[in-house]
């Protein structure tokens, strides 16, 4: 299997709300597992389609676990699995639209990391 990405990544656990840009007003709950300043992986109950962009808004801890900040990006998937015991579908998402302050703060936390 090619793997596609072309830049560092880092492990999370962030809560985010997943919405179709269609003008369909669901909101899937989910949660990322994965950050690279182009692209990211989630998991969630329903399947995302790659023909589709999703507006993904992102619930970020701060440092000390006090307080959180939200911060908006688009993306599209590349890949949306079922896993099998958990009952979720795992999926890349490659970020179409990103906001200034995910650049900042996935920057920070890539400088960061050992």
């Amino acid at each position: 299997m090619f793997d596609q990405r072309t830049s560092g990544r880092r492990l999370v656990r962030w809560r985010t709300a997943i919405i179709s840009t269609d003008g369909d007003p669901t909101i899937i709950p989910g949660h990322v597992t994965e950050v690279s300043a182009k692209g990211l992986a989630l998991f969630c109950d329903k399947q995302l389609y790659p023909n589709k962009v999703y507006r993904i808004v992102l619930q970020i801890p701060d440092p000390l676990h006090v307080g959180v900040t939200y911060v908006e990006v688009y993306g599209k998937p590349t890949y949306s699995s079922l896993v099998g015991p958990m009952g979720q579908f795992r999926t890349g998402m490659k970020l179409t639209e990103i906001s200034n302050d995910y650049k900042t703060r996935i920057d920070q936390m890539l400088r960061n990391s050992g």
